[in-house]
C-alpha cells in the first residue's frame, strides 16, 4: 500500500503508520480506496470513508489471511486452468490441435460439460497416465487426481431436479428399414421397396437421426416408383385386398360412402393415427376425381392409396405440436405410440398399442414401461438387434466386407451368413430373454450351424440350421471374439492390429483414441524388410514413430489380446512360424494374456461398458445426438442397471420413461 493509511490503534495518518502486510495484501485484494490527509487537522467526508474501511479490513484481515490459504482445489478458475495451461493447453488449443483436439476453447464449466466425448477422453488419458506424453513435464501425484476428480465432477454436475429441457424436437423420415416394415406391417407382404432406394444418410453412427434423414428430390421420385409398385402387388394378392376393402359396394350401398370407409381406416394405419377430418376430405376429392374419370371404384380408392404412400403424413414421423406452449409437454399418446414402436421394432405401432393411444393411457409411465416389457420380448424386437446393435457393433459392414479369396478361399457366402446370424440371434435372446448386457463381453453360450462350428474348431453341432450351443471353450463367448466382429475389425489378408484395438476402446469401452496425424505412413510403406516378421514385429518398426507410439499405446494391446484370430475369426497358434504373443500390457498397467483374460479386464470396466452401451442406445431412440441434460437418463440407467443385475430391460425401460422420450418443446421455445 502506498501513501498515508490510518493507525487504528494512534489515531495517526502516516506513511505505512501500523500497517501490516497481512493489512496491505487484504486492502490490495479489496482495492478499498482512500486518500491521503494531512496529521492534523479536521478529517474529510473522504477520510471517514477510507478509516472506516480500513477499519471493516482490519476487522476481517484474519478471516481473509485464513481464506488465502484455503483455495478451493477444484475451483476452475484459480486451481484447474493453471493445471491445463501448464499440461494440457500447449499440445491442445487451437493452433496445434494434437489428435484433432482443442481443450482451451472450453473456457467454462458450462462448454466442458457440453463437450463431454472430448473431456472424457481426456480424463481417461490422465488416468491411464497417456496424457501428457511420456516425455512432457508430469503432473504430480496429487495433480493428476484433482484434475481427474475435476472433469468426473464436471461432467455429473447435471441439476437433475432442474431439467426441462427434452431437446429440440426431431422431425424424422422413415429410414430404408423402418418403410419396409411399414409396408410389411400395413400389407401383411415383405415387399422390402426400400432396398432400391438412395442410402440414408447417417449421423453419431446411426441411420436414425432427423438431421441426417432429408428428402431429397430423387427420393420423392423413388417414393412415387415404389408405391406403385407396392400397390401393383397389393391388388395381385387377395388377402392383401381384403384387409384394405374392408367395405365392399353393391346394391344400396353409397359407394361414396364404402370409400370414405375404406380410406379413413387405410390412411389411419398409415399415418398411425386418426385422420383429420379436412384431411380425409382432401383424400375423398382425389377419389371424386377418379369417379369423374369413369374409374371403377377399385381403381378409385387405389389413387387415394398411392397418394396415402408419398404423403409426409406417411414418410415422416410428424409429431402433434401444441402452438401455444412455452414450455416443454407430454408427447401426444400415438406419437408416443410410435416413439416406442419405431424405437424397438423399426416399425408401426400394433394394435395394442393404438388401443392404449386412443384411450390416452400412453401417458402414464408405468403403462408405457409394461409396453416396453411387452415388446422386448415379441420376437419384432430382433430389430433392435439388427438396426440398433447392428449399427453400434457395425455388425451390418460384415455384408461389404471382403476378404481375400487366395488366403482364405473357406470364407463363402454361407459362412458369412452364418456369422452374422450368429450375431444376431445371440442378440435377440439377450433382448427377449432379459439377459444381462455384460453377456455382449462373455457369454457360455451363442448360436452356430455345422459350417461355423466346425470354423471355430467345436464339435458337436450338425445341419445347417442355426442353434444354441452351450459353450466350454471360453475362448469364444460375447461379441468381441465373434467372427462377424473378427472379420470386421481385420485386413481382407490379414489382421490389424490397431483398428481391433480401437475398436474395443472406441466401441466396447466408449473412449477412442484420437485419429491418426495425416502424414504418418501406413504400416506397409513403414516397413523395410517384412519376410518372416510377424505383424506384432512389424509394428514395433511402425511405433518407433513418436507420433505413432502414444496412440498405438493404448490401442495396439487390446489388438494384440486378439491375434490368435486370424482375419476370418479363425483361431491359430503361429503366424509366420512364429508363436502368436497375445500378451498386452495397458498403459494403467494391467497386464493380460490372450482374450480370456483381456476379457476379464473389459467386465472389470463394466462402468464404462454400460455407460458406452446407453450412451449409443439414447442417440439411437432419440434420433438426435445427446445434449447435457440427457447426462441425467444416463445417470439413472446406470444406476437402474446396475442394480437389476445389468439386464436390457433395465436399460430400455429407463429410455422409454425418461423425460427427453416422452417429452417435447416446440422449436422456437
Amino acid at each position: 500500500m502506498n501513501g498515508n493509511c490510518h493507525c487504528p490503534e494512534s489515531g495517526v495518518w502516516g506513511p505505512g503508520s501500523c500497517v501490516s502486510a497481512d493489512l496491505t495484501r487484504a486492502c490490495n485484494r479489496l482495492a478499498i480506496p482512500y486518500h491521503k490527509t494531512p496529521d492534523s487537522g479536521p478529517r474529510t467526508p473522504d477520510a471517514w470513508i477510507a478509516l472506516l474501511g480500513v477499519l471493516l479490513v482490519t476487522l476481517l484481515c484474519p478471516a481473509l489471511i485464513a481464506g488465502e490459504d484455503k483455495i478451493d482445489p477444484y475451483s476452475f478458475d484459480r486451481s484447474i486452468n493453471p493445471l491445463l495451461s501448464k499440461f494440457c493447453y500447449g499440445c491442445h488449443n487451437a493452433e496445434k490441435m494434437k489428435g484433432d483436439i482443442d481443450l482451451k476453447k472450453d473456457e467454462n464449466l458450462r462448454l466442458i460439460a457440453d463437450n463431454r466425448k472430448v473431456w472424457t477422453t481426456a480424463m481417461q488419458a490422465l488416468r491411464d497416465g497417456e496424457m501428457p506424453p511420456k516425455k512432457s513435464k508430469q503432473p504430480s501425484d496429487d495433480e493428476r487426481k484433482r484434475l481427474i476428480t475435476f472433469i468426473e465432477r464436471t461432467l455429473g454436475s447435471v441439476d437433475c431436479a432442474t431439467v426441462k429441457d427434452p431437446g429440440r424436437p426431431a422431425v424424422r423420415r422413415l429410414n430404408r428399414v423402418e418403410y419396409d416394415n411399414s409396408i410389411r406391417d400395413l400389407f401383411g407382404l415383405d415387399l422390402s421397396p426400400g432396398e432400391t432406394f438412395s442410402p440414408d444418410g447417417s449421423s453419431y453412427g446411426f441411420d436414425t437421426i432427423a438431421d441426417a434423414l432429408s428428402i431429397a428430390p430423387v427420393q420423392v421420385e423413388q417414393y412415387y416408383d415404389a408405391a406403385g409398385k407396392v400397390l401393383d402387388a397389393v391388388f395381385n394378392d387377395r388377402k392383401a385386398m381384403a384387409a384394405v376393402f374392408i367395405k365392399q359396394t353393391g346394391p344400396g350401398v353409397d359407394a361414396r360412402m364404402a370409400a370414405r370407409e375404406v380410406i379413413a381406416a387405410f390412411a389411419a394405419r398409415a399415418y398411425r393415427k386418426p385422420v383429420p377430418v379436412d384431411h380425409l376430405e382432401q383424400l375423398l376429392g382425389i377419389y371424386d376425381a377418379a369417379i369423374s374419370a369413369k374409374r371403377p371404384f377399385t381403381l378409385s380408392v387405389r389413387a387415394v392409396m398411392h397418394a396415402v404412400l408419398i404423403s409426409p403424413r406417411f414418410l415422416i414421423r410428424i409429431e402433434e405440436q401444441d402452438a401455444k406452449a412455452t414450455a416443454a409437454y407430454h408427447v401426444a399418446s400415438y406419437d408416443m405410440a410410435s416413439r416406442l414402436s419405431y424405437f424397438l421394432w423399426s416399425s408401426p405401432p400394433d394394435a395394442e398399442l393404438l388401443k392404449l393411444a386412443s384411450e390416452n393411457r400412453l401417458q402414464d409411465a408405468s403403462v408405457i414401461e409394461a409396453q416396453a416389457r411387452r415388446m422386448l420380448k415379441d420376437p419384432k424386437s430382433r430389430a433392435l438387434a439388427e438396426n440398433y446393435t447392428g449399427q453400434w457393433l457395425q455388425l451390418r459392414n460384415l455384408s461389404d466386407h471382403q476378404p481375400d479369396a487366395k488366403t482364405f478361399p473357406q470364407f463363402t457366402p454361407t459362412l458369412r451368413t452364418a456369422m452374422q446370424e450368429e450375431a444376431y440371434l445371440f442378440i435377440s435372446e439377450l433382448i427377449r430373454n432379459d439377459r444381462p448386457v455384460m453377456d455382449l463381453i462373455d457369454a457360455n453360450y451363442t448360436f452356430l450351424n455345422e459350417e461355423l462350428a466346425k470354423h471355430y474348431g467345436i464339435d458337436g453341432v450338425k445341419g445347417e440350421r442355426m442353434q444354441r450351443v452351450a459353450l466350454t471353450d471360453r475362448r469364444r463367448g460375447g461379441v468381441v471374439t465373434m467372427g462377424a466382429v473378427l472379420t470386421i475389425t481385420a485386413d481382407p489378408a490379414r489382421t490389424n492390429i490397431p483398428r481391433r484395438g480401437n475398436y474395443v476402446m472406441g466401441t466396447i469401452l466408449g473412449v477412442p483414441p484420437p485419429p491418426p496425424p495425416p502424414d504418418v505412413p501406413q504400416l506397409a510403406a513403414a516397413k523395410a524388410d517384412t519376410k518372416g516378421k510377424t505383424l506384432r514385429q512389424l509394428l514395433e518398426l511402425h511405433r518407433s514413430n513418436p507420433e505413432c507410439a502414444s496412440c498405438h499405446a493404448k490401442t495396439d494391446p487390446l489388438g494384440f489380446g486378439l491375434e490368435n484370430y486370424d482375419a476370418i475369426g479363425h483361431w491359430r497358434d503361429q503366424e509366420e512360424g512364429q508363436p502368436i504373443d497375445a500378451t498386452g500390457i495397458l498403459p494403467s498397467g494391467e497386464r493380460f494374456n490372450g482374450p480370456l483374460e483381456m476379457k476379464k479386464i473389459l467386465l472389470d470396466r463394466k462402468q464404462a461398458f454400460a455407460r458406452a452401451l446407453t450412451e449409443s442406445m439414447l442417440i439411437y431412440a432419440l434420433g438426435r445426438g445427446l445434449q447435457r441434460d440427457d447426462e441425467c437418463v444416463v445417470k439413472d440407467a446406470l444406476a437402474a442397471l446396475e442394480k437389476d443385475g445389468w439386464r436390457m430391460s433395465s436399460l430400455v425401460t429407463t429410455i422409454v420413461r425418461s423425460y427427453p422420450f416422452t417429452h417435447r418443446r416446440n422449436a422456437d421455445y
